[in-house]
C-alpha cells in the first residue's frame, strides 16, 4: 500500500465532466506525457474518501498526484496498467475548509495537466441524463451538491420540495472551476409561474449565488441554462443547494501573520465574525449559519506588514487617515460617491509604491488611486499592470505631506466593495520570472530553469535558492551576476528515485541588500486564462513541478 499526504486546496465529485482545456501548466505536453480528457469528480467532502478517476491517454503507471490542499492519496493498483485511466483514492482531513483547489498527475512519461477541483461540505450527487424538460426534471433533496454538464441550447431542470416559508440557498460553481459555463437560473412553481431569475453575482461573476424564501409549501423547479449556449467539452457546473449563507465579501480581506483578526462576512444573514490567525500564504475562511448545513467560503491573505484600516469619515483630505510605511491598507466603499483619503509624510526623493488587491481576492471592486500634493495638485495616478489589480509608483520631489485618494472606478458602492493596498517605500529591488512551470528529466540528471530578472535600481548579484524538497538538490549557475538579467539554473534530480516521482518546490532570489523575492512563472497564456477565474489560484503562480521520467 502506498499512502501519501500532500498539502494544499480543494477536490471533486461529478460525473464524466470534461474539465476542458486545463492545459499542462508547464507547457510540456510533449509526445507521450499524460493527458486527461475527463475526471470523475468535481468535489469531495472533508473527512470523506472519494475515488477519483482520470481518463485520457498515456496514463500507464501514473501513480503520483500533487494537490494544493492537504490530502492522503493512494493509487488504485488494479488500474496502473491501463493506458486510458489513472485512479486514486483521496481522503481529505476533516479540518480542511471548503475552497477551490487543484490536482495534477505525473507518471514515468511526464507531467499531466492541472485540474481545478472543489472541497465541499455538501454531499455529492450526479446529474442524470435527459433532464432537459420540466416533465423530466431531476428530483433533488438538499442539502446537496450536483455536478453536471452544460448542454448548449438545452436546459437542465431540477425539482425539489419545500416547506412553507422555507429559505434555501443556491450556488452555481463553474467559472471558478475552469468551466466556460455561464449560468442563469430561473425558479418556477408547480403551475409554471416564474418566481425569480438570477445571473451574475458580485465577486464571483459569471458564477451566481442567491437565497430565496418560498411563501408556500410544495413542489418547485429550478431551470439552469448556459447564457453562452456553448455546452459540450468544457461546459460543466456544480449546483449547490442547502442552508449555507450567501456571503458576497469579507472585511478585511487579510491580516498580519501571528495576529488574531476578526473577519466580518458581508451577508444578509445574521453571521458572527470569524476569529483567525493568518499563518501561511493562502487561506480560506468558511461561514456557516446556526444549524445550517453547508458553508460559504472566501479567500483571504496574510502579510508581514502591519495592517491599517480606513477611519471614516475620510471622504476629504482634511479627514485623511494617517499611514506609515510599510503597511497594508484595508478599506471599502460603503456609500455612494465614497472616497477614501490617506495622509503620507515623505522625505525628498522618497519613492513609494502602492499595489492593489481586489478581484484576485474575490472583490468586484475596481480601485483607482491618485497621489496629491499638499496644495491639491494631482501628481500621479494608478495604472493596470499585466494581470494585476493595478499599482501606482511615485517619487516625492520635496519633503512634506502628500495624500493618497482611493475611489471605485465605476462609482459602485456597497459593503462588498472591499480592497487592500500594499503600501511600501521602493528600495532597489528586482522581480524574477520563469516562463515554464513544469520540468522533467531522468533520475540523476539535470533540469534547466531559465530565470529572468527585472531590476529596479538594483545592480548587485542575485543568489537563487530552492525552497522545499529541491533545496537538497545540487544547484549550478545559481547566481545572476552583477549587471546580468538572467541565468539558467540547473538542478540535479535525485538518483535514487523511481520514474514517475513528482516533486513540487519554489525558488527565491536573494540580493546583497537582503531582498528576498519569490520567483513567479510568466506563462502569459496561463495567466490570461486564470485572470478570468475568481479568485486567482495564487499557489499556481509560484509553484514549480519536476517529474522523474523513464
Amino acid at each position: 500500500m502506498e499512502v501519501k499526504l500532500i498539502g494544499g486546496i480543494s477536490t471533486g465529485v461529478a460525473n464524466r465532466l470534461l474539465l476542458f482545456f486545463f492545459f499542462n501548466l508547464a507547457g510540456i505536453v510533449l509526445g507521450q506525457a499524460p493527458s486527461v480528457d475527463t475526471v470523475s469528480s468535481l468535489a469531495v467532502q472533508p473527512g470523506q474518501t472519494v475515488r477519483l478517476v482520470f481518463s485520457g491517454k498515456n496514463l500507464t503507471n501514473v501513480s503520483s498526484l500533487w494537490a494544493s490542499f492537504p490530502v492522503f492519496f493512494e493509487p488504485v493498483r488494479t488500474d496502473l496498467d491501463k493506458d486510458d485511466r489513472a485512479t486514486f483514492d483521496l481522503t481529505i482531513p476533516p479540518e480542511v475548509p471548503v475552497q477551490i483547489g487543484a490536482v495534477r498527475l505525473a507518471g514515468p512519461k511526464g507531467l499531466g495537466p492541472i485540474r481545478l477541483l472543489m472541497i465541499d461540505d455538501l454531499p455529492n450527487l450526479k446529474e442524470v441524463q435527459g433532464n432537459h424538460l420540466v416533465d423530466s426534471a431531476q428530483f433533488v433533496a438538499g442539502p446537496i451538491g450536483i455536478d453536471g454538464i452544460g448542454n448548449g441550447v438545452q436546459f437542465d431542470w431540477f425539482e425539489f420540495q419545500v416547506s412553507k416559508y422555507e429559505s434555501i440557498s443556491f450556488e452555481v460553481v463553474a467559472n471558478r472551476l475552469g468551466s466556460n459555463f455561464d449560468p442563469e437560473v430561473k425558479l418556477f412553481d408547480a403551475t409554471g409561474q416564474v418566481l425569480a431569475k438570477f445571473g451574475d453575482s458580485n465577486g464571483i461573476a459569471p458564477d451566481l449565488q442567491f437565497r430565496f424564501q418560498f411563501a408556500n409549501a410544495g413542489r418547485y423547479f429550478l431551470r439552469l441554462r448556459d447564457m453562452a449556449y456553448q455546452g459540450g467539452r468544457g461546459s460543466f457546473f456544480r449546483l449547490r443547494i442547502g442552508g449555507f449563507p450567501i456571503v458576497s465579501g469579507v472585511y478585511p480581506q487579510g491580516g498580519k501573520f501571528g495576529e488574531l483578526v476578526p473577519f466580518y462576512p458581508v451577508s444578509n444573514q445574521e453571521l458572527p465574525p470569524v476569529l483567525t490567525i493568518p499563518s501561511g500564504s493562502n487561506f480560506w475562511i468558511n461561514f456557516k449559519m446556526k444549524n445550517g448545513l453547508g458553508s460559504a467560503y472566501r479567500r483571504f491573505v496574510g502579510s508581514v506588514e502591519n495592517n491599517n484600516y480606513e477611519i471614516e469619515p475620510n471622504n476629504e483630505r482634511l479627514n485623511a487617515t494617517i499611514i506609515d510605511f510599510p503597511t497594508v491598507i484595508n478599506g471599502r466603499f460603503e456609500h455612494q460617491s465614497d472616497r477614501d483619503w490617506f495622509e503620507l509624510k515623505l522625505d525628498k526623493g522618497s519613492r513609494v509604491k502602492f499595489e492593489v488587491a481586489t478581484r484576485r481576492l474575490g472583490s468586484p471592486c475596481d480601485l483607482f488611486l491618485s497621489v496629491f500634493g499638499s496644495e491639491g495638485a494631482v501628481l500621479a495616478m494608478s495604472e493596470l499592470i499585466d494581470t494585476s489589480d493595478g499599482e501606482l509608483s511615485f517619487e516625492a520631489k520635496k519633503k512634506g505631506i502628500y495624500y493618497l485618494e482611493a475611489r471605485e472606478l465605476a462609482d459602485q458602492f456597497g459593503k462588498h466593495l472591499v480592497y487592500r493596498i500594499n503600501a511600501k517605500k521602493e528600495l532597489p529591488s528586482f522581480n524574477l520570472t520563469v516562463d515554464q512551470q513544469g520540468f522533467m528529466a531522468k533520475a540523476g540528471e539535470q533540469i534547466s530553469i531559465k530565470v529572468n530578472a527585472k531590476r529596479f535600481d538594483y545592480k548587485g548579484s542575485i543568489q537563487l535558492k530552492s525552497i522545499g524538497v529541491a533545496s537538497a538538490w545540487k544547484h549550478e549557475a545559481a547566481t545572476i551576476e552583477k549587471g546580468k538579467n538572467e541565468t539558467t539554473l540547473k538542478l540535479t534530480l535525485p538518483l535514487d528515485v523511481k520514474p514517475g516521482s513528482l516533486f513540487d518546490f519554489t525558488i527565491s532570489g536573494i540580493g546583497i541588500n537582503g531582498i528576498d523575492t519569490v520567483v513567479k512563472h510568466s506563462n502569459s497564456e496561463l495567466l490570461k486564462k486564470f485572470q478570468l477565474m475568481i479568485p486567482f489560484p495564487p499557489v499556481l503562480e509560484t509553484q514549480f513541478h519536476a517529474v522523474v521520467v523513464e
